[in-house]
Order: C-alpha cells, then sequence, then structure tokens
C-alpha cells in the first residue's frame, strides 16, 4: 500500500513543481468532485498555477464545487463545461472542442493538457439501452466516451511537458468473460452487468497500452479500481427504489470496509506522480534516478516496470502481475489489442461520420 503520508507528498510536489491544466470528466458528484477537491486543496495557495474544467450536467452543483475550490485555491482558474449526455460521442467532440478553443484562445504558446481525469459512469442493471448512435449507453460511459476524451485531447495532451496524465476512475483487476466475436455485447444473452464491466476493462486495458506504445515518453495513462467509496452517487443511480433502500440500511456496516471520500480523492489525485511514468523514460538516468528496477516505479499492466500503462488497485497498487498474465497472455498472443484499437477507431470514424455504429 501506497501510505497516506506518501500519496500527500506526492499532491504537494505535483502541484509545487509544475503549473497543472487539468480536465475533470464526471466532476461533478462522487470520486471525480473529491479529486478535483484534494487538488484545489493541495494546490491552495502554495502551487505553480492551475486552470482546471470540470465537464458534467449540473451547473449548480458546479458552482457550488467552483466555489469551494476557489475559495481553497484563490489563484486557480475553474471552469465549467455542461454537457447534458456525455454517452453521445457528439457531445464528447463538443466539450473537448470548448476545452480546445479556450485553451488556444487565452493561453497561446501555453494550450496543454497535463492531467485528465475520467469518472462518468451510470450504475445501471437494465438490459442493454442504445444511444441514438449506437453504443450501449453503459460501455459508452464507462469505455468509448473516456477514450474519446483521450483521443480528441490528444494534442493538448501531447503538449504537456510532465508528461501528460491520464487516469480512468472504475474496475481495473475486475476482468471477467471476454467475448471477442461481439465486443459491443449486441448479443441479448451477451448483455448483463457483470460482461458490460469486464468488456469495459478488457478494452480500456488493451487500448491504453496501445496507445501508451503509439506515444512512448508522452503519456501515463492510469486505470484503477477505487474500491468501495460511499458517495452520493449511488442515490443518483437508476437502481430500483427497494435497492437503494437496502444500501442506506447497509451504509453504517459499509463504513467499515470502506475508503473515506476525500481520501479517496487524494489517492487518485496521487495517481499523476512519477510513480506511474510514461513508457521509455525509465532509464538507467531517468524518472527521479530511478532505474527499471527500482521498487519505487510502478509495474505496468504488461509486466513491464514503468510501462505507461497501469492496472492499479486503490492503494495504489498494481493489480498483481500473476493474475494480469493470466487474464492477457493468450489475448496479447493473439493480437486482441489491434481488433480493439481498430473496433473502437472504427466507432468514432462511423459515429463522427453522422451514421450509427452497428458493429
Amino acid at each position: 500500500m501506497v501510505q497516506l503520508e506518501e500519496v500527500r507528498r506526492c499532491n504537494s510536489a505535483l502541484v509545487e513543481n509544475h503549473p497543472l491544466v487539468a480536465v475533470f470528466v464526471g466532476g461533478t458528484s462522487g470520486i471525480g468532485e473529491q479529486t478535483i477537491r484534494a487538488l484545489a486543496a493541495a494546490h491552495s495557495d502554495k502551487g505553480k498555477g492551475l486552470r482546471l474544467y470540470m465537464v458534467g450536467r449540473n451547473a449548480e452543483v458546479a458552482k457550488n464545487i467552483i466555489s469551494d475550490c476557489t475559495r481553497d485555491c484563490p489563484d486557480g482558474i475553474f471552469r465549467f463545461v455542461q454537457v447534458t449526455d456525455i454517452a453521445l460521442l457528439k457531445n464528447v467532440d463538443k466539450a473537448c472542442a470548448e476545452i480546445k478553443k479556450t485553451e488556444e484562445d487565452e493561453n497561446s504558446g501555453t494550450a496543454r493538457v497535463d492531467l485528465l481525469v475520467m469518472s462518468q459512469a451510470l450504475l445501471n442493471f437494465a438490459p442493454r439501452t442504445e444511444t441514438p448512435e449506437g453504443l450501449d449507453i453503459d460501455m459508452s460511459l464507462l469505455y468509448y466516451s473516456r477514450m474519446r476524451f483521450i483521443v480528441q485531447l490528444l494534442p493538448l495532451l501531447l503538449a504537456s511537458s510532465l508528461p501528460a496524465h491520464i487516469i480512468s476512475i472504475y474496475a481495473a483487476g475486475l476482468e471477467g468473460k471476454f467475448i471477442l466475436d461481439d465486443l459491443s455485447l449486441r448479443q441479448p444473452n451477451h448483455y448483463n452487468f457483470l460482461n458490460c464491466r469486464s468488456h469495459a476493462v478488457h478494452m480500456k486495458t488493451l487500448f491504453m497500452e496501445s496507445l501508451v506504445s503509439r506515444h512512448p515518453g508522452r503519456l501515463s495513462f492510469v486505470h484503477v479500481f477505487p474500491s468501495l467509496v460511499i458517495t452520493d452517487a449511488f442515490d443518483k443511480s437508476q437502481v430500483p427504489s427497494w435497492v437503494k433502500i437496502l444500501w442506506r440500511l447497509m451504509v453504517p456496516f459499509l463504513r467499515l470496509f470502506s475508503v473515506s471520500p476525500p481520501e479517496s480523492g487524494e489517492r487518485m489525485l496521487s495517481l499523476a506522480s512519477p510513480r506511474y511514468p510514461a513508457r521509455d523514460t525509465v532509464e538507467p538516468s531517468g524518472v527521479a534516478g530511478a532505474t527499471a528496477t527500482d521498487t519505487a516505479i510502478a509495474m505496468g499492466s504488461d509486466g513491464i516496470r514503468g510501462g505507461g500503462a497501469y492496472a492499479l488497485n486503490w492503494d495504489g497498487e498494481p493489480i498483481p502481475s500473476k493474475k494480469m498474465h493470466a487474464t492477457y497472455d493468450k489475448i496479447r498472443g493473439d493480437q486482441v489489442a489491434i481488433k480493439v484499437w481498430d473496433h473502437t477507431m472504427n466507432a468514432f470514424e462511423t459515429i463522427e461520420a453522422g451514421s450509427v455504429f452497428t458493429d
């Protein structure tokens, strides 16, 4: 476990060493909100500068969060980018276009994104529900919309000198069944909550490994399982009322085994530390003097220390290599990563062209 004291040291170093430009998707509630608050508190009046874009639906909630963050971080610049339905890729594109325009118009010469944190999700046990673009709404929130944010913001991410850190908060390490001939889970007998989660996790791991290999030294990509964090997100979910009532009755007991929201926010922010470097930056004279055998550098999801793509548990430690090898070795040998990349980019191109994705 990465100790909380070390987490806070990393967060202080992050804001005190560099001015930061951060984008948070799903930042108006849950763990995303807590991570924004952690960043504002860490920056305070000691940081080198902060520009933060909060992408979400609820403008009133965002206003309150920004008010609190401005009080903690008076020199920070906080902007809300409103998106009514982030499961639609056309709305993702609009949000990214707004962020890019603001960065380029107002910050000539320094337009960039140093930190992208994504936590958008919908707790939903309903049957497959397609968006007008042809994607399942849950799969879009957990996978397609997140990868689209990365692709659309990639020029700004590559402009970061840190290098850029991308953090996707969901269910790293919780892989299950992976149906290679139905990546979109369109067959009714294939679609359920567990398969949806498993496909989102598998595809995200393979996509992020492909992405960092295409941009060595430029991007660090973390996929993290945050553990049980009790926030208001469950009350806003679309589960039946009786489930919500049962949940409220269980909360006092579950708190004994949960991570507090403030601690979770601090831990998610710390994943942008040099412990998780970009690919090919760990050399004998590399990150903070580390070498590829330095245990302070995390093991990548591909089994390479400092590999650039990381699947992590809530405490900042990598999912055990034995589990990752058992899950992915055959998949990698069968070139499934190429299939996932092509499938994803085909979805993006089809929807961007105004058609409905049917693969």
